[in-house]
């Protein structure tokens, strides 16, 4: 059986390419060093490095081992921040795993409900994009995570925070930027500025749902959802948003006066091992619910 001391052993050294400064970092002699990876070759049966008086190089094999090493590394860290948080109660810390929109429309009123009802929580908050939340909640790496229009899966819970409507996105010269609302048929004459479905599923399907039987003029997909994607923005393009997402000052938003559908920002936990705070936490979610009309 690999040893997770053996990894890390192994990807410092990838990372430095030197053994002097790989046991420098490691805070040990380079003899334990070396013996650690002479052992972690004869383990698996194949050299791992090139190495000579002049150089230290990865052999096939040893990519390989490096980049499962990572993964598995990256996991156990999280299993072992996940396990302190929930032996930590309600002392916290609480990790909180947020994409960019629910980050500036929910997760400020969120926090001010937490602190009333938990002041001695304490909150960590993380920001990643889109669907990235999904998987940082199911393995471990946040307790919860606050999300654009969640899934449905097996292994999380969730609950809706806030329901919103979509406007449109244009430039300031835009034709339609001076409208005080437009109809899919406007819209679906000039080029959907539009994200990655792989950032965001649920909300990238939202949009691409509006235009069903209106197919824009023309589609281009950004490489992100962020600012930069609105610097890409042509002069005739558009893009379809939540009410609620911050837009940067050269553009403005258009209410959609048919667009028949809404964004959804929720609360999601993982259904197997959900914080031992969630009670506290669903009152304040109904409390910022309350407070601010969601």
């Amino acid at each position: 059986m690999l040893e997770l001391r053996e990894l890390r052993y192994f990807t410092v050294l990838c990372e430095e390419l030197h053994f002097g400064r790989a046991a420098e970092r490691l805070h040990i002699s380079q003899s334990p060093l070396s013996q650690a990876i002479a052992q972690l070759e004869r383990k698996l049966g194949t050299r791992l490095l090139d190495r000579s008086s002049r150089h230290v190089r990865l052999t096939p094999a040893g990519q390989v081992l490096l980049e499962h090493g990572r993964r598995l590394l990256r996991e156990a860290d999280d299993a072992v921040g996940a396990t302190r948080r929930a032996g930590a109660g309600e002392s916290g810390p609480l990790r909180i795993a947020v994409g960019p929109v629910p980050r500036d429309a929910v997760l400020p009123a969120l926090r001010h409900a937490l602190d009333e009802r938990l002041p001695n929580l304490a909150v960590d908050v993380v920001e990643i994009d889109g669907d990235e939340v999904v998987d940082a909640v199911i393995r471990g790496a946040a307790d919860v995570g606050v999300m654009l229009c969640a899934p449905e899966l097996d292994d999380i819970d969730s609950k809706i925070v806030r329901r919103d409507h979509p406007v449109a996105v244009v430039r300031r010269e835009h034709p339609l930027a001076t409208h005080e609302e437009v109809t899919i048929e406007d819209l679906a004459a000039h080029m959907l500025l539009l994200w990655p479905r792989s950032v965001s599923k649920g909300s990238h399907d939202v949009v691409l749902g509006m235009f069903h039987g209106h197919r824009p003029a023309a589609t281009r997909v950004t490489d992100s959802y962020s600012g930069a994607s609105w610097d890409a923005m042509h002069a005739n393009g558009f893009a379809v948003v939540a009410a609620s997402a911050a837009v940067s000052g050269d553009l403005v938003t258009v209410p959609i006066n048919n667009g028949n559908v809404e964004f959804t920002i929720s609360v999601i936990w993982s259904r197997a091992t959900p914080p031992l705070v969630l009670p506290p936490l669903l009152e304040a979610v109904d409390s910022a619910i309350a407070e601010n009309g969601w």
